[in-house]
Order: C-alpha cells, then structure tokens, then sequence
C-alpha cells in the first residue's frame, strides 16, 4: 500500500496521468538513476552479516566463542568494527585473543571492537549448568549489522 493525497490506494491504481512524466515506464533508464547492481555494490561495503564459531571449551566454568563478520557477498570484513555483545545475566563475557574490549569487560554487557580481520574472540564464564544465550548487536560506530544470528553455549555437564 502507498499514501497519495492522504488515503491508502492499492498498488497499481493510481492513473497513469497522476504519475511523473519523468519516470519513465519501460525501456531506458534515465542518467542518474540508482540500479540494482549500484546499490548492491555500495552495501556490500556498508553492510556486516554476524556469524559465529562452535563454542570451545576451556575449563568447567570457561568457553570460548568467535564471531565473525562477513560482508554480504560472504567473505570476511577486513576491518574493525564495534559491536555491542550480551548475555544471560548468570555469565559474563571478555574479549579473547581476537578483537579488544572498550567497555563492561568481565560483565554481561560489552562494548568491544573486532580485530582487522573482523573477528572477536570471546571468553564466557558461567559456573552453573545452563545454556547462555550471546547475542550481538549494533552500536555508533557500527557497519549496518545483520545479528539475527545468537549462539548458545553450553555449560551442561
């Protein structure tokens, strides 16, 4: 549906002598205008598919967990990028051996930021047999972010 005049009409209705005569309605497309393949092109740039490793584990209490960005073609965003990561509130995540964190390491809510590679390494910590649920999401300073994708790591014996 669309608005025209302030009333919702259903696609398709509207008179051809109400539309622009400079869209054109078939054939050429006028200088200027935005493709398809231009703006796939610019997105690929700005846009970050979330993606995420198989949890390793470390000890009892401690699991590690890698998250990757990868553009929208699938290949790994070679760049840093800050992102927002929580958990349940029974665990607390750190920044492993890939990335850096900038705030509330060792607590449920970090602020950390991917190495050059696009990837972060994260330490969760839980010393009860549950199932932590990690999810990652935009911040300020953040690609447009597809995190539809979480990760659950176990701490069941």
């Amino acid at each position: 549906m669309s608005r025209l005049d302030g009333k919702f009409i259903k696609p398709g209705s509207i008179p051809q002598d109400r539309l622009d005569p400079e869209i054109p309605l078939g054939g050429e497309i006028p200088p200027g205008t935005v493709t398809a393949e231009m703006l796939a092109a610019a997105l690929l740039e700005r846009f970050a598919v979330v993606s995420w490793g198989a949890p390793a584990v470390v000890d009892p209490t401690t699991r590690t967990i890698t998250l990757q960005l990868a553009d929208l073609a699938g290949d790994p965003v070679e760049a840093t990028h800050v992102v927002r990561v929580t958990c349940d509130d029974q665990a607390t995540l750190a920044v492993g051996e890939a990335g850096s964190a900038l705030a509330g390491d060792v607590t449920e809510d970090l602020i950390a930021q991917t190495d050059a590679a696009g990837t972060l390494q994260l330490v969760v910590s839980c010393t009860e047999e549950v199932v932590i649920s990690v999810a990652v999401g935009p911040t300020q300073l953040s690609p447009m972010l597809d995190c539809r994708a979480g990760a659950d790591v176990s701490f069941n014996a």
